[in-house]
C-alpha cells in the first residue's frame, strides 16, 4: 500500500509545532499587508501621503505593510484603508472556516 507523502510544511509542522503556529500567524499578517499595499498602490499614494491623511507616521504605515511582525489592530487597518479611500468589511461566519 502506498503512503501519502508529506509536504515539507507538514514535516516541519510535525517537527517544530511552535514554528508552524508562528508561520500561520505570519500568513494572516502577510495577507493583510499585501492587501493594504495593493490598495495604496492602486490609489497612487506614497506611504508618507497615507500617513499624513491617516494621522499616523510613515514608519507606522511601513509596519502595517511589512510582511512579518504582529497582526495590526483593526483600528489601525481601518485608518489606513480610509486614508486610501478604500472600504473594508469584517466577515464573521460560523460555517466553512477551519484552522
Amino acid at each position: 500500500m502506498c503512503e501519502k507523502a508529506l509536504t515539507f510544511r507538514q514535516k516541519l509542522g510535525s517537527a517544530r509545532p511552535n514554528l508552524a503556529k508562528r508561520q500561520a500567524k505570519n500568513a494572516r499578517k502577510r495577507a493583510i499587508a499585501i492587501e493594504l499595499r495593493a490598495l495604496r498602490d492602486s490609489r497612487g499614494l506614497s506611504q508618507t501621503e497615507v500617513a499624513r491623511i491617516a494621522g499616523m507616521t510613515q514608519s507606522m504605515i511601513a509596519r502595517l505593510e511589512a510582511l512579518t511582525g504582529p497582526v495590526p489592530r483593526l483600528e489601525s487597518i481601518e485608518r489606513y484603508v480610509e486614508a486610501c479611500g478604500g472600504h473594508m468589511a469584517l466577515h464573521i461566519s460560523r460555517d466553512g472556516f477551519k484552522r
